[in-house]
């Protein structure tokens, strides 16, 4: 068997590509609503990898904080300006230097990594302790996640 054809190293691939290329739209999009929305799907790339590693509980919390939280406080910070500033990111030369570098470290590191989870987590259990204990706050979450994503949109057709 190919290891090309197990799920979890296309899965690997996939979302370490899609890492790579949300940091890199991250970097070189001129518009910070575009950018913060490539900023949510590196996030979601890097959940996924956090999962693989076999640690799904910060996963889920790399996706509530930096996910939903960062991006909302960028958008929000956004919308409170009269018109989006418009980013011209002097130093994509770095940026570019920085992500090869940071490449080459991220293959040695998982070269002879081995995936073994250390604890079982029943997503049945986590699903109903946040469904029963923090309602409130996924709600809240939720709404906030909602409105700012209309703000976003209505933001990008006002930059047209």
């Amino acid at each position: 068997m190919s290891p090309l054809s197990d799920p979890v190293v296309i899965t690997f691939l996939l979302s370490s590509i899609l890492s790579v290329v949300a940091a890199l739209f991250v970097v070189y999009h001129r518009s910070i609503v575009y950018s913060a929305f490539f900023l949510s799907m590196l996030g979601v790339g890097n959940a996924i990898l956090f999962t693989l590693l076999g640690f799904p509980i910060i996963a889920l919390f790399h996706l509530s904080v930096y996910v939903g939280a960062a991006v909302t406080f960028i958008l929000f910070s956004v919308v409170m300006l009269k018109e989006a500033p418009s980013v011209e990111p002097p130093t994509k030369a770095l940026a570019v230097i920085s992500v090869v570098v940071l490449a080459i470290i991220l293959i040695k590191a998982f070269s002879s990594f081995s995936a073994e989870p250390t604890f079982f987590l029943s997503y049945r259990e986590l699903t109903s302790l946040l469904v029963t204990k923090y309602w409130f706050a996924l709600i809240v979450a939720a709404i906030a996640l909602v409105t700012t994503l209309i703000e976003a949109i209505t933001l990008a057709r006002r930059e047209v």
